[in-house]
């Protein structure tokens, strides 16, 4: 394979959150062409997922030196696709802000540059401005409808304002043009989520894991549609699973903590909450909350079994 294909694979993988694997592709890439930024940053991000912090780092700073050797008219943008770039680099940095700007100026010199409304959309959403992000991806719609990350975003952001049946379809179009597109049966699961079809939740959130088994949000949200209907078993395997899959997600250590907690096993909630809290730094206040409840329970129950004879 050259070293486009190894890159695709490595991304592929990184989607489907199989960091180790991706990280091979995208280092065998790197071994091809050096020179490509995009991989180097791929390649952070899979060594973020894998705890090796310091070789994370040093690939991101060595994606954006290789960006700014490629792109030295950067501050002179002359063109929409200057103005793209630019604001994939401000994105990339945390700079949403920033970001927005110059996706605007990209579309003010080319209404019809569709990347440039996707990733304004993109942006948009991170910032919670999901009616902007709903317009923005409506226009790639327009100028070019086939494409799955679109109408999965569009979803997303419609789900983000909890225009549930509209965020479905959406997703739906998003796997009529890519079956194998496993984020959209994530919409599609989370809309139903929220309608109360808990039924049909599970079979999406399975639909999305059979795709991409390694996905822990997925399993994460199976294991509250699980809890939700009663099903301790069921909840308790997908959090698990969720939990080896990403071991620093404090969110669901909070989740498999409540679930615990939900069955009166208040010691063992304790534990995961103090993992969630741990990750955080005690900056998750739900958990804190939760955590100070199970303990209250667990000291009654210490006192109605002690013996005191």
């Amino acid at each position: 394979m050259n070293a486009k294909e190894l890159y695709t694979h490595g991304l592929d993988k990184l989607l489907a959150a199989d960091y180790v694997a991706a990280l091979d592709y995208l280092e065998q890439s790197l071994e091809a062409n050096p020179e490509d930024y995009n991989a180097w940053e791929k390649k952070a991000i899979a060594l973020t997922q894998l705890d090796r912090p310091e070789e994370a780092i040093a690939a991101k700073n060595h994606a954006h030196k290789l960006y700014a050797q490629q792109h030295p008219s950067l501050i002179l943008e002359k063109t929409p696709n200057d103005w793209l770039q630019k604001g994939y680099q401000l994105y990339n940095n945390g700079d949403l802000t920033g970001a927005i700007a110059a996706y605007r100026q990209s579309i003010a010199l080319n209404a019809e540059y569709y990347w440039a409304w996707h990733n304004l959309g993109l942006a948009l959403t991170d910032q919670g401005e999901y009616a902007g992000a709903i317009e923005a991806f409506q226009q790639v719609i327009i100028y070019n409808p086939d494409l799955p990350q679109t109408w999965q975003s569009l979803g997303h952001a419609l789900y983000q304002s909890g225009r549930y049946p509209e965020a479905m379809k959406a997703a739906e179009k998003s796997l009529a043009i890519d079956p194998q597109y496993y984020l959209a049966w994530e919409v599609i699961g989370s809309s139903l989520y929220y309608l109360e079809k808990y039924e049909n939740a599970i079979n999406a959130y399975l639909k999305c894991i059979e795709i991409a088994p390694n996905y822990h949000i997925a399993w994460d949200y199976l294991g509250t549609t699980y809890a939700d209907i009663n099903k301790f078993s069921e909840s308790l395997a997908a959090y698990n699973r969720c939990l080896e899959l990403a071991p620093k997600y404090a969110t669901g250590w909070y989740n498999l903590g409540s679930l615990l907690a939900s069955v009166g096993h208040h010691g063992e909630a304790i534990k995961r909450y103090n993992e969630a809290l741990r990750l955080t730094n005690d900056r998750f206040e739900d958990a804190i909350y939760a955590r100070a409840k199970s303990i209250l329970h667990a000291q009654g129950h210490a006192l109605s079994t002690k013996n005191w004879g």
